[in-house]
């Protein structure tokens, strides 16, 4: 790096941009040793030591690590189901902790976490860049940093949860800057390499270009495949775990906060299977999903602009998690970034959406992690099995089962209304919740909705 290069860094860090990055770094910071999702930081866990051990980690499910697990102690959990990117980089974490953690488990954890939360302040930095690029206004640029550097809910999922679809998020991100199908192209392979999500972009790509331009993803999955061959070659690895993390990401595992959560209840399951083929239908509804989103938003890109590129990302990813077969907290990440750097830009009008379906999402967050008491599973072996105690009792499990039945309602709805808003390029929507009294009122006194 040049003399000038490291200058300007410097100035960064040390601006008043700066001072906001490493505050809301230091929020991040000092909740992540003590808090995680048991589950998913138990497989980050035992991963990234199989992996740190010399083991294939997709060879099986893994028994708990004695001195760190703390969750699941009596039972064996599957590795983490990505592409070789997570679980090599989990097992070089592990390696790190070994030597300079002196065997603290608290150590791991927050080490564990870096990788999101250090992707989750550069996502802070890009939304100030491509808000500064885009408008010129640097009180424009300064909210938007603000509002990710805060923002509850990507804090809950980076640092608290331990999930690190942050990552992803940048490369979102980095696209919006891009300026070339090359340079698209790499990144979506990049991401592919991270999650295999990125790929739900690539109709989008190949139907914007034109001719022989259109072959460029054939780029995306040249990077993808040959990172995915180099690690799995360095580090020894076998391509039968492969099959099955690739099931696992593609059609996703039900519930969820969108409608395969209704699906999928006692009460309607049956009915639900007795339609031949439906469930296998409902998993993999994403994909024609995808390509139409991605059809109809190529047609804004001719030619593409800040603002239509845009709205073509925020409308393949709502799609994606409307249909989505398994719609999980972290996947409302890619669409709160993108969506909050809209509200910025382009469409103030939009800001109560942004901040209703937040809202939703919170909820859901917080009830299906029985009000946050999960988080502090890490604090003591005891707090996974009351949660699951809590989860099954006849009192507070039912509340929490119908709170989440309203829910996925809600937020279906609501990501239909967004889809809606991005097909129309609505301005100023109102969000569906505000009218509903409204068309209650109306429909009581014997009235059509308006």
């Amino acid at each position: 790096m040049t003399g000038a290069r490291w200058s300007t860094v410097l100035k960064v860090l040390f601006s008043p941009v700066g001072k906001i990055l490493w505050v809301g770094l230091l929020v991040r910071e000092l909740l992540s040793f003590w808090t995680g999702q048991p589950y998913d930081l138990e497989s980050w866990i035992r991963t990234a030591h199989a992996a740190a051990m010399g083991t294939d980690p997709y060879a099986s499910f893994w028994p708990a690590v004695p001195g760190v697990s703390f969750a699941y102690l009596d039972t064996q959990i599957p590795p983490a189901a990505y592409l070789p990117f997570w679980p090599a980089l989990l097992g070089e974490l592990y390696r790190a902790w070994l030597s300079v953690g002196g065997g603290n488990r608290f150590a791991l954890y927050f080490l564990l976490k870096q990788p999101g939360i250090l992707a989750d302040m550069g996502s802070a930095y890009l939304l100030y860049r491509l808000a500064d690029r885009w408008t010129g206004k640097p009180s424009a640029a300064v909210a938007v940093l603000s509002f990710w550097s805060f923002f509850p809910y990507a804090i809950a999922i980076t640092a608290v949860w331990g999930q690190f679809d942050s990552v992803i998020v940048v490369v979102l991100l980095s696209l919006l800057w891009a300026q070339t199908s090359a340079e698209r192209n790499l990144l979506y392979g990049l991401g592919i390499f991270v999650k295999y999500l990125t790929a739900i972009f690539l109709p989008l790509e190949i139907l914007r270009e034109r001719r022989g331009r259109r072959l460029g993803f054939l780029l995306a999955l040249a990077v993808a495949f040959v990172l995915t061959v180099a690690v799995f070659g360095l580090e020894g690895w076998s391509f039968s775990g492969l099959a099955a993390s690739g099931v696992s990401q593609t059609h996703g595992g039900g519930l969820g906060m969108n409608y395969a959560f209704l699906l999928e209840l006692g009460a309607v399951s049956p009915v639900v299977s007795a339609v031949p083929g439906l469930y296998v239908a409902a998993q993999y509804l994403w994909v024609p999903g995808v390509v139409l989103a991605g059809w109809t938003a190529s047609r804004w890109l001719a030619p593409p602009t800040p603002r239509s590129e845009l709205r073509a990302m925020l409308l393949v990813v709502t799609v994606f998690l409307l249909l989505r077969w398994g719609l999980y907290e972290q996947y409302l990440l890619y669409l709160f970034a993108p969506l909050a750097l809209d509200v910025v830009a382009f469409h103030p009008g939009r800001r109560s959406l942004l901040l209703v379906t937040y809202a939703l999402a919170s909820l859901w967050l917080l009830v299906n992690n029985d009000l946050g008491i999960r988080f502090l599973s890490p604090l003591s072996v005891g707090i996974e099995p009351y949660t699951t105690s809590l989860d099954a009792s006849a009192s507070f499990g039912l509340g929490r089962t119908v709170s989440l039945v309203v829910l996925s309602i809600l937020i279906t709805v609501t990501l239909v209304q967004l889809v809606w808003t991005f097909l129309r390029d609505d301005e100023r929507p109102v969000p569906w919740l505000f009218r509903l009294p409204l068309w209650l009122g109306e429909a009581a006194r014997g009235r059509s909705p308006a």
